[in-house]
């Protein structure tokens, strides 16, 4: 037999899990049991971590969309990180003539910020639910926090492409001193088009141009057909001066559609359904959104809280008696992320509203 430890502390924390699903599942002898337990044992204890070991395995299994178009970073605390682009010194070499001394290049700076902010909630679990066995609430508890922690990132990675109302665009990043100020034409073949050629027309700082390489058409649900259909044509007829050509669709190799259905929940306003954006490759240099997560506590985090303070006659009470001041044994979930946007330059937005 082992005498290990942690082994021992696992088996408990398996065997809690067990028990309490045994008890979800109706078996009144495992609730008889779990009654028992709890008032002799670090019970609520044992179910937390098997609850947040459960909660662990559901985070990692889920995917989220902020990675298709938001750069991942971590920070060491809670204040604003930034990050700094440096400008100027990528152009072509100057030609150096015999024994002529090497022009020196200027160098400037942008600097962008974000930073992590704390999420969570409390879940209590009543006295009054464990005598009158009404526990499902609890059976997937796990997946519902999992999923919660992955959705706040998302809502987080796309809230910053719009004001804090979310009522419109954000104007700041989407900006003609940006040289990205938002268009108005619906999404349409032609106007990706445009979009893109809008995109690759623009300079740096150094007077080079930006070079699209696995660009992002990002979409809301109600034009995901659209970007379908644009994306997936193998042909593009066009008609100029009376005369019709096909030829290969280009656009398809040049952009992927990620449909992001936490934009039609973070953007409220009127053209909600028909805003869309080119936006680059979260790998490219220039990324256009950074999704934030505080270092050693980039999953969330599940506690349980008990306090019930002490017999008057002496002795601790057990914590599933319930809390001293309200009867409940409360679980609380932490997850800390952030995001923010950063280089402009290669991002292109529409309203749809033309």
């Amino acid at each position: 037999m082992s005498t290990n430890p942690q082994t021992g502390r696992h088996r408990q924390i398996v065997e809690a899990r067990a028990l309490f699903e045994r008890v979800l599942n109706g078996d009144l002898r495992a609730r008889a049991d779990v009654m028992e337990t709890m008032t002799t044992s670090d019970f609520p204890y044992l179910l937390g971590a098997a609850y947040g070991r459960e909660l662990l395995q559901e985070y990692s299994g889920i995917a989220p969309v902020w990675p298709g178009f938001a750069r991942r970073s971590t920070v060491a605390d809670f204040k604003e990180k930034t990050l700094v682009e440096l400008l100027g010194g990528r152009a072509g070499l100057n030609k150096v003539k015999e024994g002529a001394e090497y022009k020196a290049r200027s160098v400037k700076e942008n600097k962008y910020s974000f930073k992590v902010e704390k999420y969570g909630d409390r879940i209590p679990l009543t006295w009054e639910m464990l005598v009158n066995d009404e526990l499902d609430a609890f059976r997937d508890l796990p997946t519902r926090l999992a999923t919660a922690a992955r959705e706040t990132e998302d809502i987080t990675a796309a809230s910053v492409l719009f004001n804090a109302a979310g009522s419109g665009l954000n104007t700041t990043f989407f900006a003609a001193g940006n040289g990205n100020a938002p268009g108005t034409a619906k999404l349409s073949e032609a106007a990706l088009e445009a979009a893109l050629l809008n995109i690759s027309t623009r300079k740096d700082t150094d007077g080079r141009p930006i070079v699209i390489s696995g660009g992002v058409l990002m979409v809301p649900p109600a034009l995901e057909m659209t970007g379908r259909r644009i994306l997936n044509a193998r042909e593009i007829r066009r008609t100029v001066d009376g005369v019709t050509s096909i030829e290969d669709n280009y656009l398809s190799g040049t952009v992927r559609l990620l449909v992001n259905p936490w934009l039609s929940v973070v953007h409220t306003g009127a053209n909600a359904a028909t805003t869309w954006f080119v936006l680059p490759d979260p790998s490219s240099t220039r990324p256009a959104v950074v999704a934030a997560f505080l270092r050693g506590h980039e999953a969330p985090d599940l506690r349980v809280k008990a306090d019930a303070g002490n017999r008057v006659g002496g002795g601790p009470v057990a914590p599933e008696e319930g809390s001293f001041d309200d009867d409940t044994i409360q679980y609380r979930v932490r997850h800390v992320n952030g995001a923010g946007t950063v280089i402009p330059t290669g991002t292109y937005a529409s309203t749809g509203s033309a």
